[in-house]
C-alpha cells in the first residue's frame, strides 16, 4: 500500500490521524478541549442517542446542551 501513496497523501494521513489514539485496542479521540474520548462503533450510536433523548438523563435541551451532554459520555 505504502507505494502507492503520494508523498502528499501519506502527510495528509498522518495529519488527519494525529487526534486519534489506540489503547487496549479501543479507539480514542482527543477533543478540542483535550479530553481523551472514545470513538463510538457503529452498533453503539443508536443506543447512545436513545439513551440521551429518552433515558433518564435525556430531555430536549437546546443543541449546545445536547452536543455536550454526547461529548460528555462515558460508555
Amino acid at each position: 500500500m505504502e507505494e502507492f501513496l503520494s508523498t502528499w497523501r501519506k502527510q495528509l494521513l498522518a495529519k488527519r490521524a494525529e487526534p486519534f489514539i489506540m489503547k487496549m485496542n479501543v479507539l480514542y479521540i482527543m477533543g478540542k478541549d483535550n479530553k481523551l474520548r472514545q470513538c463510538l462503533l457503529t452498533t453503539q450510536v443508536q443506543k447512545v442517542m436513545k439513551e440521551l433523548h429518552e433515558g433518564t438523563i435525556g430531555g430536549h435541551f437546546a443543541t449546545k446542551i445536547t452536543q455536550k451532554k454526547i461529548l460528555d459520555v462515558k460508555y
